[in-house]
């Protein structure tokens, strides 16, 4: 065993699965919310696995962790997860919308994001690539919004490595280039999942609009409920084996 295995597996056992044995963590599907819960409270029967835990949205038994923003725990997460059954990450998170004919409430399922993490150089990537995600299931998830009747946007977006340094001339570099939105894990996220063979998709909520210089109260609104009521019926439906 390499170091960088042998530290793979440090972690998993004493960070992110704390002692639990990570072979006892069954699901096939994991979600991953960045920076908001969006689903724990909606969860049944969950059991607590250290950081991660399982429950169940119908019969589909999945697995849940808030993870907060950024990359560096993300990466410890995602590699530990070699150790359980997991072939399927779904990432839940928000995003800032790059076009002017997306507003706040929408939906962004994107099909690929351009690398502006440090992280996903990493694992295969170069800085300003696009990364992609595993078509079949964005496809399948984006369709699934869009026979609800929700505003869904599929398309390449941004992913940033500096939160608050968003100029305007990068914002209207980015929209001239046709990016739907930007936000702060997507690249990584999808290089991980590459690097680990697993299938990956995202959900993002738009809450505010850099091209039209708005913010809004989405997260706490009903475009929220909305959102993640999809979702669950996503989770538990057929289409997401699809």
């Amino acid at each position: 065993m390499n170091w960088e295995q042998k530290f793979v597996r440090f972690v998993a056992e004493r960070w992110v699965f704390q002692g639990t044995d990570p072979h006892d963590f069954t699901p096939r599907t994991v979600l991953l919310a960045f920076g908001e819960d969006f689903l724990s409270p909606l969860l049944e029967r969950h059991q607590h696995f250290g950081s991660l835990y399982t429950g169940y949205i119908g019969d589909r038994l999945i697995g849940y962790m808030r993870v907060p923003p950024g990359t560096v725990i993300l990466e410890g997460v995602m590699r530990s997860l070699t150790f359980t059954r997991a072939d399927t990450v779904i990432g839940l998170g928000t995003c800032g919308a790059l076009q002017p004919q997306i507003d706040c409430g929408d939906i962004v399922v994107p099909e690929s994001a351009l690398a502006g993490d440090c992280l996903s150089a990493h694992y295969g990537f170069e800085h300003g690539q696009e990364i992609p995600a595993s078509a079949g299931l964005s496809t399948s998830l984006s369709a699934f919004f869009g026979r609800r009747g929700m505003p869904v946007h599929s398309g390449p977006i941004v992913t940033t490595g500096a939160a608050f340094r968003e100029t305007d001339e990068m914002i209207g570099a980015w929209q001239e280039e046709g990016y739907l939105g930007v936000e702060l894990e997507a690249s990584s996220f999808f290089a991980l999942a590459g690097f680990q063979h697993m299938q990956s998709a995202m959900a993002l909520l738009v809450t505010d609009s850099p091209v039209r210089n708005e913010t809004s109260e989405v997260i706490r609104g009903p475009q929220r409920r909305t959102f993640v009521d999809a979702l669950t019926k996503f989770i538990a439906s057929p289409d997401i084996t699809a």
